[in-house]
């Protein structure tokens, strides 16, 4: 799809080594999404996994059917891609859901170095004996970098206004959002019982990413 060119990501030697020149040699980058790994070199092996995550959910929602989401030639999805169809839509969006969700989860882990826990208000509807604690998935954050990052590549194509090519341009921005409110919206407050042999004196809460199948789903 365009997005990356995930096999020969994988098969780069020492990729992510200090000496790699990371941002200028991994194929399949346009020159805004250059300057956004440069940014944010650590990001781009939670990016890699989003990807990863996204082709084996998208094969496992479509492994019944004659388009199967193949790996053609080291190119994501395959040529479906370049069409405006509806296969095509939900690579966009599933690919979309999924960086943003290993993102926000690399926070949580405290795998990149520009965001942590997340920071995401108490729900009013939240029993006023439970505390608002414990490290949450970085939802807001993930949304953020993943709209940047995905996004740039159509923002940054000069097309004609009332165009064919602007109309594929505004679908594939509004398919790549659809995938992130996918997993906003299926995120949820988990909490968790503190205490003596199961007592339950304490309970806390926090915002929980979603499994990707649900998203997928």
């Amino acid at each position: 799809m365009g997005l990356l060119d995930f096999e020969k990501w994988s098969n780069q030697p020492n990729l992510f080594s200090p000496k790699f020149r990371l941002c200028t040699k991994l194929p399949g980058l346009t020159a805004g999404q250059r300057r956004v790994c440069r940014r944010h070199k650590d990001h781009m092996a939670v990016v890699i996994q989003g990807v990863k995550v996204s082709i084996d959910e998208c094969q496992y929602q479509f492994k019944y059917r004659r388009w199967n989401c193949s790996v053609i030639d080291g190119t994501v999805f395959g040529p479906l891609t370049h069409i405006a169809s509806r296969e095509s839509a939900f690579t966009h969006a599933i690919t979309a859901a999924g960086v943003s969700l290993t993102v926000s989860r690399g926070c949580r882990d405290g795998r990149l170095a520009s965001c942590g826990c997340a920071r995401a208000p108490r729900p009013r509807s939240l029993h006023r004996d439970w505390l608002w604690a414990g490290c949450g998935d970085d939802l807001q954050y993930g949304y953020k970098f993943t709209e940047s990052f995905i996004d740039i590549r159509e923002r940054e194509r000069k097309v004609k206004r009332g165009s064919r090519e602007q109309g594929r341009q505004l679908m594939n921005r509004h398919n790549n959002e659809a995938g992130r409110r996918a997993v906003i919206s299926k995120s949820k407050v988990t909490c968790k019982c503190h205490g003596v042999s199961g007592s339950c004196s304490l309970i806390t809460c926090w915002q929980q990413l979603p499994s990707f199948r649900e998203v997928g789903e």
